[in-house]
């Protein structure tokens, strides 16, 4: 592949984004529709609540439009993060929705589960063997927060996107994600350089809100060649 062109429908699942956007961003036909569905900007009580910070009914005002148009496509749909903390919880709710709308519109796909949640006996067990570290400027956790805490997500790179797509995915539902590789792994996948496919995630993580005016729901197009 020459180019690959990646659209991302609004800042966050369930924030909106015209259609007039959206029907303008699939004519320049896409190789795939990504959208990043969480923030860590509420706060840790979303997490541990196992509850979205979205509201279902957008949520599902967008998955409606979107996962119909990826499968007339022909394309892919990658969804990072999903239920906006990316517990099981929020997995499972945004993976609600999809079931819903599959039986209402008849639809038919492969789809794919991450999960990203662990085990607390694993992360204590991990602590003991000195796998885990703290990120500056926090302090080393102890086997008693981690018995204290409710929830526990890491965060994921492109790495398990690009093992769903390998197996032929056409739905890709994750748990805590990095932002920018749900944009980047189609690209890292087949073969474009890493660095500017997680530079060009990065810059559509958000959608619109990194044009001038900028909009957290509106719709933003990313192409990229193997040198830009």
């Amino acid at each position: 592949m020459k180019e690959i062109r990646v659209l991302s429908p609004t800042a966050i699942l369930g924030y909106g984004f015209p259609i007039e956007s959206f029907i303008a961003g699939m004519e320049r036909k896409p190789h795939v529709i990504a959208v990043d569905a969480g923030s860590t900007d509420p706060g840790p009580y979303y997490l541990g609540a196992g509850k979205s910070f979205t509201d279902r009914n957008s949520v599902k005002r967008d998955l409606e439009i979107m996962i119909p148009a990826a499968l007339e496509a022909g394309i892919p749909l990658i969804i990072g993060t999903a239920g906006g903390s990316g517990g099981k919880p929020h997995v499972n709710l945004t993976v609600d929705i999809i079931k819903e709308i599959t039986r209402e519109k008849s639809l038919s796909y492969k789809l794919a589960i991450i999960d990203s949640e662990f085990e607390k006996d694993f992360i204590k067990e991990n602590l003991r063997l000195g796998n885990i570290s703290p990120l500056h400027p926090a302090e080393q956790i102890s086997e008693s927060d981690v018995d204290k805490t409710v929830r526990i997500v890491a965060q994921m790179g492109e790495e398990p996107f690009i093992e769903a797509l390998n197996n032929g995915a056409d739905l890709i539902i994750a748990g805590r994600a990095y932002d920018p590789s749900v944009f980047s792994a189609l690209a890292i996948k087949e073969g474009f350089d890493k660095g500017l496919a997680i530079h060009m995630g990065k810059i559509l993580e958000c959608a619109a809100i990194t044009a001038l005016p900028g909009s957290g729901s509106d719709s933003m197009f990313g192409y990229l060649n193997h040198d830009s």
